[in-house]
């Protein structure tokens, strides 16, 4: 009786290095070995506790797990919409994918080896992941807030919550494919994330500066390249978004299937690759504007336009997978001994994996409690379009409304909480027409040089001016010199006439609301002249009125 009752604790300690509490646990609760009265009770009261610690474990499992979901409530809601509105084909996409890495996770792991822990082992890494995951996602809420990059996190965070309850071996090799799915889940439900145009920015600005140091002259503005032969347009297929998603995914997928180890060398060979597909996009879009603007060899261009981005994507992923030769593979986890007869021996238990004590749980579901506090930034009240609509314009300034072109009309109708005017002024010797876009977001906010190339015009020239003391702006030149046009953005604290600085304030939110001012003069003026001056200061300040009253 004594020898059974002292091999209990050896017995506990075997069931739980077989990685199964619920196996574990019916086996106890219908274990009654044959002893005497008090050896007995002694028994059922070891049986008793360990099943309670089982339940512990499982309740604050679960409380865990249902705490970090309702942090990430906003994310689930977004996904859960966004499938509302995907394709079939998408959801059928999805719903295979996630089919066939169950298969995979089932095929490589049968029952009787099924990698699952007895309860929360806090392991470093998985609670890096899925703490700093957190961490990053509740930062983008307050930045830049692009749900598709939060819908990734969530998902990332998701697999290093599930590092805790799985062996560490499986979990490190499964790392590639959950980075890989947690990729391509948001942005194959909705790929418009409103990063494209930034990219289709940088790309311009790159392109720009290589064009002035070959000494030709070039200007850059929103996604389009002003020369003084025409303009080049930085479109949609051309920003480079999609191939670095695309890239990202071949080198995620070429990671699991050569089973590389998630390292600071892969982290290396990921920031190269890249760099290697945005500097082929850069290239490609250097290449199409001097073919088209430069030599006047428009036609070649037309036929190089997707060899060439195929080419630079095919090169820049073969660079990528040659330096991916350099990260380590993982290495089959070390086996414990046979004792004979097929059985294996029982680790010591100074290598069984601890469950986290109640205090480290406790601790570990305050950080996650905190991160969704943290990821709930409180909003000011934003006014309709109906009360951003009003401006002041002063009697010396003889505006008329005009009704805006279908175009126009389409774009704002898209876009929340937009007001727009569209207006015919005189003032004094100086006439023309004035678009004023005013705007909580800076996907309303489009390239006026584009309007005037899609209405007939010839921009001949552009250039950055400060118009006046508090206004820098972008004054144009149109139809041979026939015309002029100015542009800039105003907020209630500043005005640019740099589309990436508007872009980056309304994107940390320090700005909510700005103001696209597009004002094309009837005739060709001065920028310097005091006419000019006048007219825009005069602008510039019922503008500022307006803003300052809609901060207020």
């Amino acid at each position: 009786m004594c020898q059974i009752g002292l091999r209990i604790p050896e017995l506990l300690r075997g069931l739980a290095a077989s990685h199964s509490s619920f196996k574990a646990a019916l086996f106890l609760s219908s274990w009654e070995p044959t002893l005497d009265k008090s050896g007995y009770n002694r028994c059922s009261g070891c049986v008793h506790v360990w099943q309670r610690y089982l339940h512990f474990l499982q309740m604050s499992t679960g409380l865990l797990v249902v705490v970090w979901l309702a942090a990430h409530l906003s994310a689930l809601t977004w996904l859960y919409q966004a499938l509302l509105k995907s394709s079939p084909f998408n959801v059928l996409l999805i719903g295979a994918g996630g089919a066939f890495l169950v298969f995979q996770g089932v095929r490589y792991h049968p029952k009787s080896s099924w990698p699952l822990e007895p309860g929360l082992v806090l392991r470093p890494a998985p609670v890096l992941l899925m703490l700093g995951s957190g961490l990053a996602a509740a930062a983008l809420r307050w930045l830049v807030d692009v749900e598709q990059l939060t819908v990734l996190l969530f998902a990332l965070g998701t697999y290093g919550l599930c590092g805790l309850l799985l062996a560490p071996d499986p979990w490190r090799k499964g790392l590639p494919a959950a980075i890989l799915v947690a990729c391509l889940l948001p942005f194959s439900v909705q790929f418009s994330s409103g990063l494209g145009f930034p990219v289709r920015v940088l790309t311009a600005r790159a392109v720009e500066q290589l064009l002035s140091a070959w000494q030709i002259a070039a200007l850059s503005s929103h996604d389009i390249i002003v020369l003084e032969n025409g303009i080049a347009h930085v479109d949609l297929p051309c920003s480079g978004l999609k191939s670095l998603w695309t890239g990202s995914l071949f080198l995620l997928a070429t990671t699991w299937l050569e089973s590389r180890r998630v390292g600071w060398r892969w982290g290396l060979v990921w920031v190269a690759n890249l760099g290697f597909l945005a500097l082929a996009n850069t290239a490609r879009v250097l290449l199409l504007v001097l073919l088209t603007h430069v030599f006047k060899q428009p036609q070649i261009a037309e036929v190089l336009h997707v060899p060439l981005g195929l080419l630079g994507f095919v090169g820049a992923c073969a660079l990528s997978w040659a330096l991916l030769q350099t990260v380590p593979r993982h290495g089959r986890p070390p086996q414990p001994p046979e004792l004979g007869g097929g059985k294996m021996a029982t680790p010591p238990e100074s290598q069984l994996p601890r469950p986290a004590s109640p205090r480290a749980q406790a601790i570990l579901l305050a950080c996650v409690v905190a991160l969704a506090l943290l990821g709930s930034p409180l909003h000011p009240a934003q006014s309709g379009p109906a009360a951003l609509a009003g401006f002041d314009w002063p009697q010396t300034l003889v505006a008329e409304r005009l009704p805006l072109s279908a175009a126009e009309q389409q774009l704002f109708k898209s876009e929340p909480n937009v007001a727009s005017q569209k207006l015919r002024f005189v003032r004094g010797d100086i006439s023309g027409s004035m678009l004023v876009v005013l705007s909580r977001g800076w996907h309303a906010h489009h390239p006026p040089e584009l309007c005037f190339v899609g209405n007939g015009l010839k921009v001949d020239s552009m250039t950055r001016i400060q118009l006046a003391s508090a206004i820098s702006a972008r004054w144009l030149s149109l139809q041979a010199g026939q015309l002029a046009a100015t542009y800039w953005f105003q907020s209630s604290q500043r005005t640019t006439d740099d589309f990436l600085a508007r872009f980056w304030d309304s994107a940390i939110r320090r700005e909510q609301t700005w103001v696209l001012v597009s004002i094309l003069f009837d005739h060709a003026y001065r920028a310097d002249s005091p006419e000019i001056g006048a007219f825009v200061t005069t602008v510039h300040s019922v503008i500022d009125h307006r803003l300052n009253g809609v901060q207020g």
